[in-house]
């Protein structure tokens, strides 16, 4: 990749992705932590489903993290150690867990949007791999809402016999 030197406004734009990369790898680390949390203290008749489901997540946050740490050195950054914080309210029902991951994943996924914005412009394999991790962040979010879900009856029927009741 050729940088010009545009009086310090490639360096600048570097260090500004690097640092929102950074912040991404924080928050990515922390999923990995708060997926992995569920996968432990989930209990009940669809325990074996549900560990499967938050150690899945767990590891495409990891591999997140691992796109995010790779790009960040390619820059020409230090990928962060720190990891954000992780809430541990105690006790949690499932939908509590999921609940909390909804929003985890709805706040990640609106910070890449934002990165996408800023940054996809000025470099298209950033724009790209942005692109990609937001499909993958939205996937998260719809999977976490159908969990959350109560039943599928307001689900709507084409060419079919709608449920009532």
């Amino acid at each position: 990749m050729v940088l010009y030197n545009l009086g310090g406004y490639m360096e600048k734009l570097t260090e500004k992705l690097v640092q929102a990369l950074n912040h991404d790898l924080e928050k990515e680390m922390a999923a990995i932590v708060r997926y992995l949390h569920h996968s432990f203290i989930v209990f009940g008749p669809n325990r074996g489903p549900l560990v499967q489901m938050f150690r899945s997540q767990a590891t495409e946050s990891m591999t997140h993290a691992i796109q995010l740490g790779e790009k960040i050195t390619a820059l020409g950054g230090h990928p962060t150690v720190k990891v954000d914080q992780v809430f541990e309210p105690g006790f949690q029902t499932v939908e509590d867990m999921l609940s909390e991951d909804l929003r985890a994943e709805k706040i990640q996924l609106e910070l890449y949007c934002d990165q996408l914005k800023e940054f996809g412009d000025s470099n298209l394999p950033m724009k790209l791999m942005l692109e990609q991790i937001i499909v993958a962040e939205q996937t998260h979010v719809d999977e976490m809402e159908k969990y959350l879900r109560p039943s599928n009856k307001d689900l709507i029927v084409l060419g079919g016999k709608a449920r009532k009741g």
